[in-house]
């Protein structure tokens, strides 16, 4: 086992965290699934835990800035901002998406991934991560990565009239500061070029699936 000096001890410990408060968010989307209400109500029951360690999950910019861990702190910023902006300023503000099967599937996606990546992450650092969850880790993301991108564009796309309307998130002229900014015409920007951004992430995992699986190695 590698010493545990405090970096590692510290990204050991925040992982686990991660791996649990996912695990949690798993659990009661499973519990809400088979409830009365269905998906209908598994963004309601589970938003504060998610919203939480998404909220948390940040710190990984910083990990990767800081060279706690290898990895792009451009790429990992690109996945936190992505995420962030579909579940703060739309989802959770536009309550009339909540009951969309859209909000669903996000939530099961998301947890479903992270409560392999996170364990894969605090077990790599203790050296004792097993085979089969490293092949989990690089081959899940493969159907949840691409179903998640589609569960966040249906959101986006309908909560555009919100948007309009109710002039969410956007900043109005005239102000002190002499600046506006249309959030629905950004969203509107942002779902032509998605797609884009969204195939530079996959490409980047497909990559690190082909070193990790293919020639064995280990950060």
């Amino acid at each position: 086992m590698p010493k545990l000096t405090i970096a590692r001890s510290y990204l050991a410990a925040y992982n686990t965290a991660q791996a649990a408060g996912w695990a949690f968010a798993l659990y009661q989307c499973v519990s809400t699934f088979w409830s009365a209400d269905g998906y209908a109500t598994v963004y309601e029951n589970t938003n504060a835990v998610v919203r939480c360690f998404q909220l948390l999950s940040a710190l990984e910019i910083l990990h990767a800035a800081a060279g706690l861990v290898r990895g792009s702190p451009l790429t990992a910023l690109m996945q936190w901002s992505g995420r962030s902006n579909v579940l703060f300023a739309i989802l959770h503000r536009v309550s009339q998406l909540w009951t969309n099967p859209a909000a669903a599937v996000l939530i099961y996606v998301w947890a479903l991934s992270e409560v392999v990546r996170y364990p894969w992450y605090a077990s790599s650092l203790l050296n004792c991560c097993p085979s089969w969850l490293t092949w989990l880790r690089y081959t899940l993301f493969i159907p949840l990565y691409p179903v998640g991108m589609l569960a966040e564009m249906v959101l986006m796309v309908k909560a555009l009239p919100f948007l309009k309307s109710q002039k969410l998130n956007s900043i109005s002229l005239p102000n002190v500061l002499n600046f506006g900014f249309d959030y629905h015409m950004f969203i509107q920007g942002l779902l032509f070029v998605y797609p884009f951004l969204w195939l530079f992430l996959y490409q980047t995992l497909l990559h690190q699936r082909k070193k990790k699986l293919l020639s064995g190695k280990r950060d």
